[in-house]
Order: structure tokens, then C-alpha cells, then sequence
């Protein structure tokens, strides 16, 4: 009898635990959740414990979850989706006008005479011989394209850069041009342009590879170094930001080993965000604030790999597992390489025969990186604009396939924005992920040299979709904004600032435009068992909205009200309104 007594007791121990295994920390009731694991899927109640997701379903069934320590929250009908995946952004730290290193944000700037209004101001309290810099200049916004000349007026005593919203060229005043001798005689780069007068002078528009070094001159004045804590509070207060607008997965495409660092402490402090770094090596000083440049040296990354300098990490927090290569050129920057030619005049030979600038790697140099890279273990990150580039890029991966695959690794193409049936059968055949812009509403006024057909092909998410392939989306900020809202209404109307609709053959519902910022973030990251959706056992990383983004008008989206954000099952943002 006294056995059987402590076989009794031990069987209501071990359902005690049970039970209490199965207990919720939080049940959230009274809501519209949309789940984005398979669409048209809801519920109406989410019960969390231990930072992940204990069970989505009836408020019934989740009742059966409760004890008496479960917190309960009545959302009172508002909406829960996934938290966002910006899988491809290069993050950019605001600092004050004031700052000497302040980069400066043009991408609203309307007229030549504002722009140089700012540019003076800047240069009124920069030492002279120090670099004055910003980015995002638009011609279509402008009016005209900004040349040397009328940089010069600005300022002829500090050199300045301006990069293009695209983050493939930039336009530089006649100091840089003397301090870096280029002239009439001045030989285009390979895989970039020296833009230049009708008498052959350089005008200072500088396309991809010409952009190089242009401010590592000696007879340039560094900035003041910021300390590591400076650097550190200032990413600190960007991932804030992030979190504010409901981003709770990022991917940095391009990391050097000093932004590294950073990632590394603010996983070590517990920051409320999860990252996904892909590797680059030589950031260029013109291009640092944000924009990660295709002079990188992917040989000298995997190299640092192999050497231990950058070691391979996954946790569910910090992951470095990727090389980010650059083979292209840019879209909004009509660089990138096409098999037919843009509809719009050759600059340099006034003829309508301008295909983009060939990128300066031949196949066979692209397919032994790439190998190399699958090699190591490491997925590929490829920036691909133009059919042309994609071709070869996707030629490299068949090639790397072919050597086998066991540890089941999906390399991505960033961007993959002009593309065609042949190039879709490719993708869907190699299993490759697309990772798609999403920037028509700001950049869409510079693509109409790509004619409607292109268009219709580009950014090809409805396309994509009906193949059975999921793409990812992303911002890759600062090219456009980082607001998650912004780009999903972007995927869902396509239409420009003008109210022109480009490529309306690729318009996706508002469901399908969430599904692929979140559940196919996760995704291109080989993380989708882990989160993306709103499942069981998956990460508690979800956006409380107020709105229904399914039933307001599409052209609303951008103004749905964030209420909070949470990460691991703790609420890491709460709006004030």
C-alpha cells in the first residue's frame, strides 16, 4: 500500500508539472491576429510563456492556459501580426547638422538653390580641407542633375560628396576632382563612369567604381574620431527607433569588423533586437552613414573568416553566417547591366545604345568565389539589379550546386529587381531566395527609362508568389525609408509620388505583402522554424496595431498606428498616444 502511495504521489507530481509546463504567462484575448503562416489564417487569442508563443487559436482553448499568476490583456478587437523583417538595410545613425561627420539627408530636397543653401550652411562651420557629405539626392526631384560646377558654389574650400538616393553614384565638387588629379584625360575605371562635359571635362558625376577612393586623399582633414560608447549609443538609439515602427528582425548588408563590434556588445547587453550580419570587407569613406558600395573585397571577408578574425555565430539573437558580394550595379542609379538597352540617351554617346556599366567580374572569377564561399558554409548575399548581372549570378549557383549542398544552405540574390520567366524556372529549380526592393512610392519617378515592359517585371512579387517561390522584402534604408508601413503599401499600389502605378502586373494583396516581410524574412535567413509567424513554439515577437491592415484602403497602410511592440514575449515599445 505504501508503494502504491508513492506511485500515487509521483504520477501527481509529474501532472503538475505538466500542467504548469503548459501554463501561460500572458493571454491576449479580443484580437484580430493575423498569423502570416498561412494566409487567410486567424485567431482570436495568443497565449506566450517563456518568450515564445504557447498557443494561437479560440479564447476557449486558451482559457484551458491560465493559473492564477497568467496575466491577462483584452486588446479590444485590435490587430496582431508578426513583427517586421527588414532583411537588407544598412544602418545609419542619425547625428546632429552640427556634428563634423553629419551626414546630411537631401532626399527631400526640391530645387538646386535649396540644396546649396544647406551645403553652404554646412560648410560655414566645417573647417575648410574637411569633407562635407550627403546623400540621397534625386534628379527627378531636383530638376536637373547637380555637377562640380554647381557644387563650387557651395563651397571650393571643403571637398564635397553628395551620393545618389540609389547609393551608387555620387556627384563631387572640383576640389576632389584636382586633389584626385582627374581630368579630360582621366580613363574611365573598370566597371565605372567619369560622367563629363560636352568638351570632355569631367563633370563630377561619378558612377559605381569611379566613386572609389575619391575621399581617402591625404589633402583631406579626417573628422574627430567618436569613441566606441559614442558609436554604440548612437546605434542604440536607432534600433529604438526600429522597434517603434515594429521591426523586431533586422539583416545589416554589409558589416565591417569595426560595426561588428557593435553588434557583438549590444547582443552582450541583452538590446531587445535580432540580427542577421552579413559580412563585407573596405567600406569606403564616402559611403559610410549608410550605404555599403561594390568596392568591397569579398576575398579578404572569407579569408578573415577562415582565419577566426570573424567567427561564424548563431544564437537567437546575433547571427553571422553571411558574406554580402556584390555582382551589379544599381536600379534607381540606371546602372545596373541589361540584355536590351534603357530607353533613354547613352551618356557618353548621345545614341540610344546604353545597356548599364558591365560589372568588372568575369563568370569564372564569379563562380570560384562562390564556390569558396558555399564551401566555408557561409550563404551567399548577392547584390544583383539587371537581368544581365542575374544571369550570371545565377549561372555561378548552379555551378555551386552541382558540387552538392549537405548543409542545406539557400543563398540569396539582393534586390533581383529586373528579371524574366527564364530567370524566375532558375530561381524556383536552385532554390535560391529572391530579397526584393519595394520603393516605388519614393523612388519610382527614376525608373521610366526601364520602359512599361521591364517594369512589369520588376520587383517581381506576383510573379514570384504564383511560382511557388516567397520572397523577402526590405527597405535596404537609407535608399528608402526603413518604415515598414511605407514599404508595405509600396508592394501592395506600386505607385509613384507622381500617382503613375509601375508595373501593376506585380500588385500583391495587403496579406501577401505582410506574409513576405515577415514570415519570408525569416526565411532568407533559414531562421523560419524559429519565428516570421505567429505559431506555436515560434518567438513571441509580434506588432500590436489598431487598424485592420486588411480592410482599410490600401493607399492607409502608411499611417497605421503602431500600439506596441514586443520581442521574446516582453514589450519593448508602447505608443504614448
Amino acid at each position: 500500500m505504501l508503494k502504491n502511495a508513492y506511485a500515487i504521489i509521483i504520477i501527481c507530481l509529474c501532472c503538475t508539472k505538466i500542467t504548469n509546463a503548459q501554463t501561460a504567462d500572458i493571454i491576449f484575448s479580443n484580437a484580430n491576429i493575423i498569423t502570416a503562416s498561412t494566409k487567410g489564417e486567424r485567431a482570436n487569442a495568443m497565449a506566450i510563456k517563456n518568450g515564445k508563443i504557447l498557443f494561437v487559436g479560440d479564447i476557449v482553448e486558451a482559457n484551458k492556459l491560465k493559473n492564477s499568476k497568467t496575466q491577462f490583456i483584452d486588446l479590444g478587437g485590435k490587430t496582431i501580426i508578426p513583427g517586421f523583417n527588414d532583411v537588407h538595410l544598412h544602418p545609419n545613425p542619425e547625428t546632429n547638422f552640427n556634428e563634423l561627420d553629419h551626414v546630411i539627408r537631401i532626399d527631400t530636397v526640391t530645387s538646386i538653390q535649396s540644396l546649396l543653401n544647406i551645403l553652404s550652411a554646412k560648410a560655414k562651420i566645417t573647417p575648410n580641407g574637411m569633407l562635407i557629405r550627403a546623400r540621397g539626392y534625386n534628379e527627378s526631384k531636383l530638376g536637373i542633375e547637380p555637377t562640380c560646377t554647381i557644387l563650387d558654389k557651395a563651397s571650393t574650400k571643403h571637398p564635397i560628396i553628395l551620393t545618389h538616393a540609389s547609393g551608387h553614384k555620387s556627384v563631387v565638387n572640383s576640389f576632389i576632382l584636382d586633389i584626385n588629379h582627374i581630368t579630360k584625360e582621366t580613363p574611365n575605371p573598370k566597371g565605372g563612369t567619369f560622367e563629363r562635359f560636352g568638351d570632355g571635362n569631367p563633370n563630377g558625376i561619378c558612377k559605381e567604381a569611379a566613386a572609389s577612393n575619391l575621399t581617402k586623399n591625404e589633402a583631406i582633414i579626417p573628422f574627430p574620431e567618436k569613441s566606441f560608447d559614442q558609436l554604440l549609443a548612437n546605434y542604440r538609439n536607432y534600433f529604438n527607433t526600429l522597434l517603434s515602427l515594429g521591426i523586431t528582425s533586422i539583416g545589416d548588408a554589409g558589416a565591417d569588423i569595426k560595426r561588428l563590434s557593435i553588434y557583438q556588445a549590444l547582443a552582450n547587453e541583452h538590446f531587445p533586437m535580432r540580427f542577421n550580419i552579413m559580412m563585407i570587407d573596405k567600406l569606403l569613406p564616402e559611403m559610410e552613414g549608410g550605404d555599403a558600395h561594390h568596392e568591397t573585397d569579398s576575398w579578404k571577408t572569407l579569408s578573415d573568416f577562415n582565419s577566426g578574425s570573424i567567427a561564424q555565430t548563431e544564437t537567437d539573437f546575433f547571427r553571422v553566417k553571411s558574406i554580402k558580394v556584390f555582382h551589379g550595379n544599381s536600379l534607381s542609379g540606371k546602372t545596373c547591366w541589361l540584355y536590351e538597352p534603357y530607353q533613354m540617351k547613352n551618356p557618353a554617346t548621345g545614341n540610344d545604345d546604353y545597356y548599364g556599366i558591365p560589372y568588372k567580374r568575369s563568370q569564372e572569377e564569379l563562380d570560384s568565389l562562390f564556390l569558396a564561399i558555399h564551401k566555408k558554409g557561409l550563404q551567399i548575399a548577392v547584390h544583383s539589379n539587371g537581368d544581365r548581372e542575374i544571369d550570371m549570378v545565377l549561372k555561378a549557383f548552379e555551378k555551386v550546386y552541382a558540387t552538392g549542398n549537405p548543409l542545406n544552405i539557400h543563398h540569396r540574390i539582393e534586390h533581383c529587381s529586373v528579371i524574366n520567366d527564364s530567370i524566375i524556372l532558375k530561381i524556383k529549380k536552385l532554390g535560391v531566395i529572391p530579397v526584393l526592393h519595394n520603393y516605388i512610392n519614393e523612388l519610382g519617378d527614376l525608373l521610366d527609362p526601364y520602359g512599361d515592359e521591364r517594369l512589369n517585371n520588376m520587383f517581381a512579387t506576383k510573379s514570384f508568389l504564383e511560382a511557388g517561390i516567397l520572397p523577402a522584402l526590405h527597405s535596404d534604408a537609407p535608399v528608402s525609408s526603413y518604415d515598414p508601413r511605407t514599404r508595405w503599401e509600396s508592394t501592395v499600389i506600386r505607385t509613384t509620388t507622381a500617382g503613375k502605378i509601375l508595373g501593376p502586373k506585380q500588385c500583391v494583396d495587403a496579406e501577401d505583402a505582410l506574409i513576405m516581410y515577415t514570415k519570408g524574412g525569416a526565411n532568407a535567413t533559414g531562421e523560419l522554424l524559429k519565428k516570421g509567424t505567429l505559431e506555436k513554439g515560434k518567438f513571441a515577437d509580434f506588432v500590436i496595431i489598431d487598424e485592420n491592415p486588411l480592410t482599410i484602403k490600401p493607399n492607409q497602410i502608411h499611417s497605421i498606428h503602431i500600439n506596441q511592440t514586443w520581442l521574446n514575449g516582453i514589450m519593448v515599445y508602447k505608443s504614448v498616444q
